[in-house]
């Protein structure tokens, strides 16, 4: 993977002043911290127990290449988890209970990427094992391809990766805690959409667990977020426009990371919601969970008007989605 240059663009937001530390606050709440932490610790699942699972109990028959272009691309993203702790801590330092949530998400998307690593470690091993013994030359072809990608996404690319958020992610200076809360929200959300459907569809057993065991945490992850959403908008609700235009401009991390992403996103999406209806199923849940947040009007606003079909960039061709195709899509069975 080449190194990715970008530059980003707030085209909605960019007109905000600075915002300074000691405005970086959110609505108190350290109820909220500790019930998020009585589910981390109730719920919580035990990465040394998935890290013993030999590499045997993979279904190596099972597991399609777009599988691991899955695997691959969500641990790349993910590997990127002391930067997003490390920007988030530092926008937040005036802010207790944000930070103490933050040190409890932290630790639980470091175990995803410790997981994904590891899923792929032995998918390695699983395949070099077949190899061994495959007779048949289309299938060594097959498992070959793999085995190049997963080397591939365990050495250099993780390296690219942190050196792409060094120079492209992080939170805007303008943006206001309000608007990061309402991003971050959008973003777990998709996430845990993304893991939650694949694991439905993958066909290889121990993969299906994992992602569904991320897809749990990151729910937990988007309804947190949420609340904090909320309450910023009932303590101040002239915030609304401010909000409606941080989420037009929203985008996946991955976008400022991976210099392929476009790519990965349409295999990922493809691997995830196969048919017309899962894709359809899959709008209208993001769109139900932008009416959560901000209201009716206010989404179809968001996704008209926005960058959603660009993933947040700046679109110079114009394309948007248009209300006629969202109602439709809300009100239609497919045949």
């Amino acid at each position: 993977m080449s190194k990715l240059t970008r530059t980003s663009a707030y085209p909605f937001t960019g007109a905000q002043p600075p915002l300074p530390p000691s405005g970086r606050r959110t609505v108190p709440s350290q109820d909220d911290i500790v019930e998020f932490y009585r589910t981390h610790e109730r719920v919580g699942w035990s990465l040394t127990e998935f890290l013993d699972i030999p590499w045997t109990a993979l279904d190596i028959a099972r597991l399609s290449p777009a599988d691991v272009q899955v695997v691959e691309t969500t641990m790349l993203v993910e590997s990127n988890n002391p930067d997003y702790v490390a920007n988030l801590i530092a926008y937040f330092a005036a802010d207790q209970d944000v930070c103490d949530f933050i040190m409890m998400w932290g630790i639980e998307e470091w175990k995803h990427y410790y997981a994904l690593r590891d899923y792929l470690t032995k998918v390695r091993t699983a395949i070099a094992a077949k190899e061994g013994g495959a007779s048949d030359a289309g299938e060594r072809e097959r498992l070959g391809a793999i085995e190049e990608s997963v080397r591939s996404a365990l050495g250099d690319d993780v390296s690219a990766v942190r050196d792409a958020s060094a120079q492209n992610w992080g939170i805007p200076a303008h943006y206001l805690p309000a608007q990061i809360v309402a991003s971050t929200t959008v973003q777990e959300f998709v996430t845990a959409e993304f893991y939650r459907n694949h694991a439905r569809h993958t066909r290889e057993p121990v993969l299906a667990r994992l992602e569904t065991l991320l897809a749990k945490d990151e729910t937990r992850h988007e309804m947190f977020y949420e609340q904090k959403t909320k309450d910023c908008l009932d303590a101040d609700p002239e915030l609304m426009p401010m909000v409606i235009d941080s989420l037009k401009e929203f985008g996946m991390p991955g976008a400022y990371l991976l210099d392929d992403y476009g790519a990965r996103r349409e295999a990922m999406e493809q691997a995830a919601f196969p048919t017309l209806a899962d894709k359809k199923h899959a709008f209208v849940r993001l769109f139900s969970k932008m009416t959560r947040v901000i209201g009716r009007d206010n989404a179809m606003r968001v996704f008209t008007e926005g960058n959603y079909l660009s993933d947040g960039v700046d679109n110079p061709s114009g394309k948007k989605m248009k209300p006629e195709l969202i109602t439709r899509l809300l009100t239609r069975r497919l045949g």
